[in-house]
């Protein structure tokens, strides 16, 4: 069964435009995961919210989100300035742009200093000119937050890996958006590049490229620039050595002889199978199996046909035993055949 998507809207490029839908490319399912229990009882242990400086329980609905500026300091930060500051941002331009006025976005005329208008004329004297004022902000662009527009296309090998972040599946979400969404992956894979553009998940905006994968399109979300850290901090202190040669050419003839072609059964997580192989027998060891239940005593084994009779037998009433006679009793003698009276 295919997971749910992740995200639903549309793929852009110029005029062309396709309904898509976003599929994780990988599942944690598989991973294995343990709960916190108390060792002595076996029982599963809860979290619970607490005041640090007060020690008192905090409900679930009183929980917010903090910025801490110093010691045991936090700005309480609310829900709705967080949705402020992501307006804000999808309208600011990158930092690696000219630090020149914004060039004027499409449809969107630029602003015209308007000259105001001037008061009646006064005979014998010039009005005075009245001051200046700034012209008007223009309106916010709302931003789409249920369309990736494919702003850039790049090589693909000029993307260092460092910056891949989660994978997806692209696919159509519709007969009639087919055509598009072909001619979007049919011409990036003739032209041999990939599509860059932004994604909003979790409410969260995310670089993300978009390349051709099969009949598909595949997208890898990207880090951003400060996430990426950089390698001279790690590699400076490197020295350069001049090796000899026939060390190169031991190590080049041992590369080639392990060289072969890619297969993912080397990405088994070994630690994974082998813990599951002893959860199994640990499992076998101290619990019971409910396949096969426990075989009851040969004594507690009756049969329907037993259990019958003995109902059958309890239900009809069992007559009264007879005296027995005493011991020091004598028998009575016997008596001789009576005589047949006549007439």
């Amino acid at each position: 069964m295919a997971p749910r998507p992740n995200w639903k809207g549309y793929l852009k490029l110029s005029l062309v435009t396709s309904p898509i839908a976003l599929y994780p490319a990988i599942t944690p399912s598989e991973r294995l995961s343990f709960r916190q229990v108390n060792k002595a009882t076996g029982n599963r242990l809860r979290h619970q919210l607490v005041d640090a400086v007060t020690g008192a329980p905090v409900q679930p609905e009183d929980k917010a989100r903090g910025y801490e500026i110093g010691q045991s300091q936090f700005l309480v930060v609310q829900d709705e300035e967080l949705e402020t500051a992501r307006q804000v941002a999808r309208t600011l331009p990158f930092s690696a742009a000219p630090a020149t006025s914004p060039a004027p976005r499409e449809h969107e005329p630029p602003p015209q200093l308007a000259e105001p208008p001037r008061p009646a004329a006064t005979v014998g004297r010039v009005p005075a000119a009245p001051p200046l004022q700034p012209p008007p902000p223009a309106p916010a662009r709302v931003e789409n937050t249920r369309t990736i527009e494919i702003e850039r296309f790049v090589a693909r090998e000029q993307i260092d890996p460092l910056y891949y972040d989660t994978p997806y599946y692209i696919t159509p979400r519709d007969q009639v958006g087919q055509e598009a969404y072909a001619v979007i992956r049919d011409a990036m894979r003739k032209e041999g590049m990939v599509g860059m553009g932004r994604v909003t998940l979790a409410k969260r905006e995310r670089p993300i490229i978009i390349e051709p994968m099969g009949d598909g399109l595949r997208g890898f979300t990207l880090r951003y620039a400060h996430e990426v850290r950089s390698e001279a901090e790690y590699f400076a202190d490197i020295p350069k050595l001049e090796l000899p040669e026939e060390l190169l050419r031991l190590a080049e003839h041992i590369i080639k002889t392990k060289t072969g072609d890619f297969d993912p059964a080397w990405l088994e997580d070994r630690y994974g199978t082998a813990l599951v192989s002893m959860l199994r027998d640990k499992k076998r060891a101290e619990l019971p199996s409910k396949e096969t239940p426990t075989k009851p005593p040969a004594r507690n084994v009756i049969s329907l046909m037993d259990a019958l009779r003995r109902s059958v037998a309890a239900e009809v009433p069992k007559p009264e035993p007879r005296k027995a006679p005493a011991a020091t009793r004598p028998a009575p003698p016997k008596r001789s055949p009576a005589r047949r009276r006549t007439g």
